[in-house]
């Protein structure tokens, strides 16, 4: 897909915002009026990042790919030796600063990603 220069400048702003984002990106509803970009222009910039594999959509939400790393990294980077480490729902929100919104679709996503597992309550980091 060939993106002219209007649509360049869209999809580094769209980018850049994702990113600043962290782990608590904008909401993609708010995104249009936010960076005063039209709805259509934004869905079609956020399908061709996510098919580029800059943008990784969780649910509604679409974080940056660097931004997922740098987590996935740091989780795994808790198990110290052979001891266990795990994570649950409160420490994860209390760690990163963010709310359930967000904190869900990352454990799954760092379940799917075999960083985590899910052992009832709790994530073991593998």
């Amino acid at each position: 897909m060939s993106l002219d220069g209007e649509e360049i400048i869209a999809r580094d702003r769209i980018e850049a915002a994702v990113k600043d984002g962290g782990l608590k990106p904008p909401d993609t509803a708010d995104l249009p009026a936010k960076l005063q970009l039209a709805p259509a222009l934004v869905a079609r910039i956020l399908g061709l990042l996510v098919r580029q594999k800059v943008l990784v959509k969780l649910d509604t939400l679409y974080f940056h790919h660097d931004v997922l790393q740098g987590l996935k990294n740091d989780v795994a980077g808790l198990k110290t030796g052979a001891a266990a480490a795990t994570v649950d729902v409160a420490a994860f929100k209390d760690r990163y600063g963010m709310s359930r919104k967000y904190a869900i679709p990352l454990l799954e996503y760092l379940d799917r990603e075999r960083i985590t597992r899910r052992t009832g309550d709790v994530r073991v980091v593998l």
